[in-house]
């Protein structure tokens, strides 16, 4: 399971609003200084993601939380989202060069417009599939409502 922590934004009767910050590779990376990757990075600031997620538990605006996807939903989706559309363009685009010559449409550019219709005909599903109501498999779930950190004890280790 890949596990983020977020933060609470908003609470209603069973809902919460989480707010989670979108991490660049560069972040971790030791060389950032030095590569010209790591200061474009640095120049946009760091992007919210937020998410409304059921909650029937008691929360409060600035809890943290932490939210899960498994990993199978994670690549099943990433799938559904990149690799699916560029199938569809290139069996568009064979399927296009294969039939419409018959037609009279013999220039390349009625398979570049056939392609093209067929991957934002692609592109639309996915994002009607993604924004299904009442689908939530490749949504995050809420794992955890974190204690507040004055709700925290301290343990000190005395040698």
């Amino acid at each position: 399971m890949i596990e983020e922590i977020g933060v609470i934004t908003a609470v209603d009767k069973d809902h919460i609003w989480v707010e989670t910050e979108i991490k660049t590779t560069c972040g971790g990376c030791q060389a950032q200084d030095n590569c010209g990757t790591g200061v474009v990075a640095k120049a946009f600031a760091p992007k919210k993601e937020k998410l409304i997620l059921r909650c029937k538990q008691v929360a409060s605006v600035g809890q943290r939380v932490k939210l899960g996807i498994e990993e199978d939903q994670l690549i099943s989706a990433s799938a559904i989202v990149y690799v699916l559309p560029l199938v569809i363009m290139i069996i568009a685009a064979l399927g296009a060069q294969a039939l419409l010559p018959s037609f009279g449409m013999e220039h390349e550019g009625w398979v570049i417009g056939a392609s093209f219709f067929a991957t934002l005909l692609s592109f639309k599903w996915v994002k009607r599939k993604a924004t299904k109501d009442g689908d939530t498999k490749f949504q995050p779930k809420l794992l955890a409502i974190l204690p507040a950190e004055e709700d925290m004890i301290v343990v000190k280790h005395s040698h």
